[in-house]
């Protein structure tokens, strides 16, 4: 019997201290998830080839992105192939290089992650004479940034969001660090 008694106090000294330290754990503050240059690479190359018509003329079709972190500056990079022709107009497709940079946001309205300040870095147009090249990088520019501006790149499922609001967290900044990108999960508030 006195064995059984120092089993059960034992025990419930080791529940009481586990349950302690589980709250601690729970407390509320902001937590993170870490997700892998490679996971990045993978969500954002899931959305390519991305095929679109800009102002009813031009037929714009973007390819292999090659994605780069730059964490000092919270931003990423990726370069791809594009294709732009305005079939209307008798123009052949012309293929070069883009290179970009920008941030991601969350967008709590439809759970996605969406590029946002997005900038373009270098625009190669194959052929293009010298007298002309400022102003149709310039226009390449404007067209590509208003393109992917609030780009998708990801859609969190329902499923995700009841998981992290069910401990009391929603999604809050992005940020790109060293090896990824992490998500910080902010506190709900309590009311």
């Amino acid at each position: 019997m006195v064995h059984m008694k120092k089993w059960i106090y034992t025990l419930t000294s080791l529940l009481l201290a586990w349950g302690l330290a589980g709250c601690a754990v729970l407390q509320p503050g902001p937590r993170s998830i870490d997700l892998s240059e490679a996971k990045l690479a993978a969500m954002i190359g899931d959305q390519f080839p991305f095929n679109s018509r800009y102002m009813e003329l031009f037929d714009v079709v973007l390819d292999r992105p090659q994605v780069r972190l730059m964490p000092a500056e919270n931003r990423i990079g990726t370069a791809m192939g594009y294709s732009i022709g305005a079939s209307l107009l008798g123009m052949r497709p012309t293929q070069g290089t883009l290179d970009l940079s920008y941030s991601l946001r969350f967008e709590p309205a439809d759970q996605t992650v969406r590029l946002t300040q997005v900038r373009v870095e270098r625009f190669d147009v194959p052929g293009v004479p010298p007298a002309y090249a400022t102003r149709v990088n310039r226009l390449g520019g404007l067209l590509a940034e208003g393109l992917l501006q609030d780009f998708v790149i990801h859609r969190l499922k329902p499923e995700d969001l009841r998981a992290a609001q069910g401990w009391g967290y929603q999604p809050g900044a992005l940020q790109v660090v060293p090896g990824g990108l992490r998500l910080q999960l902010d506190p709900v508030a309590r009311r």
